[in-house]
């Protein structure tokens, strides 16, 4: 009997094959004429393109890379406050929280003007809006993640003379961790948004600056190019809260490496 390939090979194995298929298929409708270059280059002009653009293409990463961490950390520092106080001051609960809810109504993009105004073409104003877009799935995954302890945990924990800040640190927040983790991937990805959007919307420098200087000047395969190097970053950046993951809260069911069996 064939022995079964690694898991880890297999993980590997499933997304690059149908990955792989479309690249092929995309460098064969652009070689053999079925694509305009110009609306869609093939992949290996966008390889090309990255090769040729390395040294300004990297500095331009560096800085959204740069705003993306920023507003990300703000987001988690802020976002885990608030719900640590949303969840142990019921007054600011009901005073602030729906208001939070409410404020996600309002597309970041159309205050975005706002904040460059108000703070200048700098740095603030890309934080500001990533962690604007980024903050609040961590928000409510914390809150239900320190809501979540049964009560007789806590009872338990009060029993063995725990006061609230030791059930905190030895109870409410190992519980909620895995919830926190939850709302971190999500505020990645989205701190990636805020900071191309931020970068839209005002700025000389970035990504999302080359994606709208590509766009004015019609040119496609660094349009294309930016893009590759926009879903690489926040694939790492993901990868990276994934791999922090699975070293802090190891003892839980999600960071499993290996699936359960059923068989017999």
């Amino acid at each position: 009997m064939s022995k079964a390939l690694p898991r880890s090979f297999t993980d590997f194995l499933y997304p690059t094959v149908p990955f792989v298929a479309v690249v092929v298929a995309w460098e064969g409708a652009s070689r053999g004429g079925l694509i305009a270059p110009y609306l869609l280059p093939a992949p290996s002009d966008v390889v090309a393109k990255l090769v040729e653009a390395r040294a300004s293409l990297l500095a331009h990463t560096l800085i959204t890379a740069v705003e993306i961490v920023l507003s990300f950390l703000v987001a988690l520092v802020v976002g885990v406050a608030l719900a640590v106080a949303v969840v142990y001051v019921r007054p600011l609960e009901k005073a602030v929280y729906p208001w939070i809810v409410a404020s996600q109504v309002i597309p970041k993009v159309a205050i975005a003007p706002l904040f460059i105004v108000w703070f200048g073409f700098g740095l603030a104003p890309k934080v500001i809006i990533g962690f604007l877009i980024a903050f609040f799935p961590i928000l409510v995954d914390t809150v239900i993640g320190l809501r979540s302890v049964e009560a007789e945990s806590i009872y338990l924990m009060q029993s063995m003379g725990a006061g609230r800040w030791l059930s905190f640190l030895r109870l409410r927040l190992p519980n909620a961790a895995p919830n926190i983790f939850a709302g971190m991937k999500v505020a990645i990805t989205l701190a990636t948004v805020g900071a191309i959007v931020a970068e839209f919307v005002g700025a000389n420098e970035g990504l999302g600056y080359i994606l709208l200087f590509a766009n004015g000047i019609v040119d496609t395969k660094l349009l294309f190019a930016a893009l590759t190097l926009i879903s690489l970053l926040a694939l790492a950046l993901y990868l990276v809260v994934g791999a922090l993951e699975r070293v802090v809260i190891r003892w839980h069911v999600s960071t499993r490496s290996q699936p359960i069996s059923f068989s017999a």
